[in-house]
């Protein structure tokens, strides 16, 4: 048995003299688990940065008005998707898993421990930032540096620039006050930098409280007149607020006519044929009745 093992110890010795084999330094090992571990840790971080934009496009898609600047569920849903953030996600979540499967102790996990912990961690992170704002900041970030990427509020403003289907998005610039005696209307700035005359004749009280806030809208209704040098005139039949979440309260952009309270009368009042041809009136009044 010692014959054996002397035998045995004196071709490991000559394999490592003829090997040239030297034993490495603790810090080498120790350096190469800080390593997987820190890349590891930055991956799931930009996979939770990669899910807080994808929560802020998913927040900021106005699914309940898709029938009016789509022709159909299908195609809103491919335009909407955050197919790059998914795919973001997906790869830093496994760049992560791979690094801390190589570190010391990473090896004696189960992998699903791992895979759900990254995914967890990730998750929970990312929600964080969106709420922190940071979601609409990357979006932003990234959309500034076309045509990589087109952010979910560019595409909306596109969807809404569309007057001659009857979609405008913009900023309320002044309204004339239901108890003046000027016609009932207001001018909006759109994201072009056009200035739109508004006829508001047909909207109710809903829309008109929703002027009454100021800020940026969206107007649903009918073009009257071709652009000119100046502005355009727009029959409105409904308004709904633009809001943008995860960026962080926006106030008003301009002060807006007080309406009296004429407007609750008004809002029992039926609209006009002009308003009853626009696709899809049903769902657009049923949203303006019921809350946007």
């Amino acid at each position: 048995m010692n014959e054996t093992s002397n035998q045995l110890a004196e071709r490991v010795l000559h394999r490592i003299e003829a090997e040239d084999v030297h034993p490495r330094p603790r810090w080498e090992f120790l350096l190469k688990n800080y390593t997987f571990w820190t890349v590891g840790a930055v991956a799931v971080t930009l996979g939770a940065v990669a899910f807080s934009a994808a929560l802020f496009e998913v927040e900021n898609t106005t699914w309940r008005l898709y029938m009016a600047t789509h022709p159909n569920l299908f195609s809103f849903v491919l335009a909407v998707a955050p197919f790059l953030w998914v795919i973001a996600l997906a790869v830093f979540i496994l760049l992560g898993y791979v690094n801390i499967r190589h570190t010391n102790r990473g090896y004696r996990y189960p992998l699903l421990l791992i895979a759900a912990g990254a995914v967890l961690t990730s998750v929970t992170l990312g929600s964080a930032l969106y709420a922190a704002g940071y979601g609409g900041r990357v979006e932003e970030a990234l959309g500034s540096i076309p045509p990589f990427y087109r952010p979910i509020l560019q595409q909306e403003h596109g969807w809404w620039l569309n007057p001659n289907r009857g979609l405008l998005g913009g900023v309320v610039m002044s309204v004339a006050s239901a108890a003046s005696s000027s016609p009932l209307g207001f001018v909006l700035k759109d994201f072009s930098g056009h200035l739109w005359k508004i006829d508001g004749a047909d909207l109710r009280g809903i829309d008109l409280t929703i002027l009454a806030r100021g800020g940026t809208v969206r107007v649903v209704g009918v073009p009257v007149v071709g652009p000119t040098s100046s502005s355009t005139v727009f029959h409105a039949c409904f308004v709904f607020p633009w809001r943008v979440f995860g960026l962080g309260s926006r106030p008003p952009s301009s002060p807006v006519a007080v309406f009296s309270s004429s407007t609750e009368r008004m809002s029992g009042i039926a609209r006009s044929d002009v308003c009853r041809g626009i696709r899809p009136y049903k769902q657009l009044r049923d949203l303006d009745e019921n809350g946007f």
